[in-house]
Parts: C-alpha cells; sequence; structure tokens
C-alpha cells in the first residue's frame, strides 16, 4: 500500500493534585516509597499563574536539564527529581493529549536560576528544557529538587503550549490567550526530607513555607502540588493537569460516531474534511479491523486505542491512493478504539465497518 503526503486558549482548567490512588500504584509498582502525598482531586476549575521573572530563554528540548548544554555539562549538585507530568484533555473525558509541549524552568539547590545576571549565569540553561508529551500525554524530566530563594515557596514553574517559544518574563497564563502557565509545589513533609538528606539545601535563603507565599495562596497552590515518592536517594514526582486543546492552542476533538461490529455505515466527506469513529473492544476478542470500501474519491483512516487519533499522531494509517483501505488488530487489548477518516480527495459513496471477532 502506498503512502502519500498529508496536509496537514482563555478557558481553561486544571486537574488538582493529581489522581492520587491510580499515581501510588504506579509508585508502588516501582518500588518507590511514597512521600506525604496530597489529596485526590477531580477535575475541576482552577486559576494559572505568572511566569515569574526568570522565564526561559531559547527553549530547548531535552529530557535530563540537570546541567547546561555547554561548558561544564556535569549534572550540578541536588536531590535528583524524575518528574512526571500528564496532561489530559478535559473536554474529552480527561483523555490524554498527545503532542503538547512542557516547558519547565527552575532554581538549582542553592536558590539560582540559570540564565540571568542577577545570578551570574548568564549563557547557562540548567534546570530548563521541554518536552512534547507522547501517546499518554506524558513527559518526564530528570531535574533537580528545586532549592530556596527569599520570599518564595519551594516551586517549579511550568507552561503547556502547543509549541515551543518563549514566555516573557512575568507574563501571567490568565493574559495569554494560547498558553497555560503555573507553577508546582510541594508539601512541607517532603521539603523537609529533601532538605535533610541533602545539606547543600541549607545554603540557600531561608524556606518560605507554601502558606506564607502570596503567589502559592492567590493562585490555587494547593492543587499543584506534586505527589513524591523516594527510592535511594532520588525522588519521583507525579502530577495530572487537565487543560483545553482549544486553550492551549491545540484545537479540538470532534465528537466520536460509535460503531457496531460488522455494521457499515455510508461515508460522504468533502475535500479535506474529517470524521471520528469509535468501537469499543471487550477482553479477549482475537482480532479487530476497520475497513474503507467502494465508492469514489481517495479516503485514509488513522487509528489509536484510547485517544483520538489525528493525520500527523497516530497508531496505525492505512493512506493508500483509493478507498481502498484497512487496518488490522491482532489479539486487541480490551479498550475504545477511535478511528479518524480524513478526505485526501472528497469521498462519495463509500462503505466503513469495524469488525471485532
Amino acid at each position: 500500500m502506498t503512502t502519500k503526503n498529508s496536509q496537514r486558549r482563555k478557558a481553561l482548567q486544571l486537574m488538582g493534585a493529581a489522581s492520587v490512588a491510580a499515581l501510588t500504584v504506579r509508585e508502588a509498582r516501582s518500588g518507590g516509597s511514597l512521600l506525604y502525598g496530597a489529596a485526590a482531586a477531580a477535575c475541576k476549575a482552577d486559576v494559572e499563574s505568572t511566569a515569574g521573572p526568570y522565564p526561559n530563554i531559547n527553549p530547548l528540548e531535552r529530557s535530563d536539564i540537570r546541567g547546561n548544554t555547554a561548558g561544564n555539562t556535569a549534572p550540578k549538585p541536588g536531590a535528583p527529581l524524575t518528574l512526571r507530568l500528564r496532561v489530559l484533555d478535559l473536554d474529552n473525558g480527561c483523555a490524554p493529549i498527545p503532542g503538547a509541549v512542557v516547558d519547565i524552568w527552575s532554581c538549582d539547590a542553592k536558590g539560582l536560576y540559570a540564565s540571568y545576571s542577577p545570578f551570574g549565569t548568564q549563557g547557562q540553561d540548567f534546570c530548563r528544557g521541554y518536552q512534547k508529551t507522547d501517546a499518554n500525554g506524558q513527559v518526564e524530566f530528570l531535574t533537580l529538587f528545586p532549592g530556596s530563594y527569599s520570599g518564595r515557596a519551594l516551586h517549579i514553574h511550568f507552561a503547556i503550549q502547543s509549541a515551543a517559544r518563549n514566555i516573557r518574563p512575568n507574563d501571567d497564563g490568565r493574559n495569554l490567550p494560547s498558553v497555560f502557565v503555573a507553577q508546582l509545589y510541594f508539601t512541607a513533609a517532603t521539603a523537609d526530607e529533601v532538605f535533610r538528606s541533602f545539606p547543600l539545601y541549607q545554603q540557600g535563603a531561608p524556606r518560605t513555607r507554601n502558606e506564607a507565599d502570596g503567589i502559592y495562596a492567590s493562585d490555587g497552590g494547593s492543587g499543584y502540588l506534586v505527589q513524591v515518592s523516594k527510592s535511594g536517594n532520588a525522588y519521583t514526582g507525579v502530577i495530572d493537569v487537565g487543560v483545553r486543546r482549544s486553550a492551549i492552542g491545540m484545537g479540538t476533538v470532534q465528537p466520536d460516531t460509535p460503531l457496531s461490529s460488522g455494521k457499515a455505515v455510508a461515508v460522504n466527506l468533502g475535500l479535506r474534511q474529517t470524521r471520528l469513529y469509535s468501537v469499543q473492544v471487550p477482553a479477549g476478542r482475537s482480532r479487530l479491523t476497520f475497513r474503507l470500501s467502494g465508492g469514489s474519491g481517495d479516503g485514509d483512516i488513522y487509528s489509536r486505542l484510547a485517544t483520538p487519533p489525528t493525520t500527523s499522531s497516530y497508531e496505525r494509517k492505512s493512506d493508500g491512493s483509493s478507498n481502498a483501505e484497512l487496518i488490522t488488530y491482532n489479539s486487541p487489548p480490551a479498550g475504545k478504539y477511535y478511528l479518524l477518516l480524513s478526505a485526501y480527495a472528497a469521498v462519495s459513496g463509500a462503505s466503513l465497518v469495524a469488525t471485532v471477532t
């Protein structure tokens, strides 16, 4: 089957501290001990926050952000923190959003930010970087647990948007139409443990408690508490953030049309139009197929489990030069499968059928 080229914010909400039960299971499986978790929360309205005076300069795509990319590139000293942040779609039942750019920046163990003259760190880029969310809506960074500086609780800044770009100092997410800006925080018990285990942190300014931080208090900081676990001398932090795709410049997901196994539906689409379908696959099935056939034009099909695909982000595709398209899953895991049909050329009189056996 030949492949051809395809052409192809301010209402926004936050999922608070995370789905703690699920996160606890995840950390238990990884062998980590859970530290002082925040209470479970559901998707809810919340506020954004300021980017602060030291946002990222020249966005840098990387996962290990402990060191600089030039000069002395050794990881800076401090408590290693693996940060996992998952982006969920509030308009689609909190399904994962793949392909979103998550940018983070924070100070080092002594409270210094890279790239800014007040800290004498011009030309450095430690504790800065971005990643794109994977098919599960997740990014993972290896960074340092942030240190303390005067007047602020321990925090990590982050932004979610459709593409990497600079944010100006002190920009407020509430004033930016296509980017979400907020800050992650840590419980006092977690911070106490880190500062006790790594005396280096005590060289920074005296710690400001969350409740004494005006930004934490005014901008919903309690909804951004990271769930932290420890394994050896390293830490893992996890949090879910829910947004509307349209609010981060990623458009909207169209409603899906359910398909019944073995029952064909007629397809008529204009040039470049798309339509989203879905089918539920029970456990223990041996095969799932999606077949487009008949009629005139050129329809292409794209599929993915659990999350609606796009023409550039999918698990499987069939995009030949006619309406003769087929996608097959052998021994498919149980769940909801989505199929996106895209008309590369106008489609008329075609038939689409999903078959679960």
